[in-house]
């Protein structure tokens, strides 16, 4: 085991898209990054990309919707590092573009399965581990699309949004996240909600959102590795982007 002096990051979902990103952003910062990987071919050509650019970084199979994946993932760090630093919860899926009545209650377990159980289980799961460490952080990848404020005003683009079981998902993922801090308040551990603004990603639907003017993963990414790298661990229970606080 090493000394707690080197900064240990678990991202969830980092085999592509803004998990990557995070990846590589902090591995380049100077974090050993642990890419929790669902897809382990993707995993193992992330974890390649990532040491091409110098990036110190392990591969875990950490499915989050499994907890027996997620206790293996935790299990590797504890007997390598015996500590974590950084949990970064960006396993997500995107869901279907229904309205709520159109939306299957198999759609909704599907998505709510990852987003949010999945992210519960993980916190659980990971909070020993962060425990130990010097601080450790908890950051969980929101949206505004959670946001109830922002969703019930009319003169918000989001006001306009059909889809039911990803907006859903990401406003309990904020519940989870304000009941949690109240929780940690007293210890070494924070945990906040982040919001990456309108990304070009898989999880949804890429080609449409850059149709629509969406960021790249070098943007999208500034608000989760600007809490990530900040040497100060003051935030707890706050929502987030880059342009400041967002309304739960």
């Amino acid at each position: 085991m090493s000394s707690q002096t080197q900064i240990i990051t678990l991202i969830t979902g980092a085999e592509r898209g803004l998990g990557f990103e995070y990846a590589k952003q902090l591995g380049k910062r100077g974090q050993h990054i642990f890419i929790g990987a669902y897809d382990m071919k993707l995993g193992k050509k992330a974890i390649a990309d990532l040491k091409d650019q110098g990036v110190d970084a392990d591969l875990v199979n950490c499915d989050v919707t499994s907890q027996e994946s997620i206790d293996l993932a935790i299990k590797t760090i504890d007997q390598k590092y015996g500590y974590l630093n950084i949990l970064i919860n960006n396993a997500g899926l995107g869901g279907p573009q229904s309205k709520p009545s159109e939306t299957t209650s198999a759609a909704l377990h599907k998505v709510f399965d990852t987003n949010f159980f999945g992210t519960v289980a993980m916190t659980n799961a990971a909070l020993p581990l962060l425990k130990k460490a010097p601080f450790g952080k908890i950051i969980n990848v929101a949206s505004d699309m959670g946001s109830l404020t922002l969703a019930s005003d009319p003169s918000s683009m989001l006001y306009k949004f059909d889809a039911f079981a990803y907006p859903a998902s990401k406003t309990a993922v904020n519940s989870m996240t304000i009941a949690y801090s109240k929780e940690l308040k007293d210890t070494n551990v924070t945990i906040n909600s982040i919001n990456p603004g309108m990304t070009a990603t898989d999880l949804i639907n890429k080609k449409a959102f850059q149709a629509n003017g969406a960021q790249g993963v070098e943007q999208g990414a500034k608000r989760a590795v600007e809490l990530a790298s900040d040497p100060k661990n003051d935030l707890n229970g706050t929502f987030t982007e880059e342009d400041g606080k967002l309304p739960w």
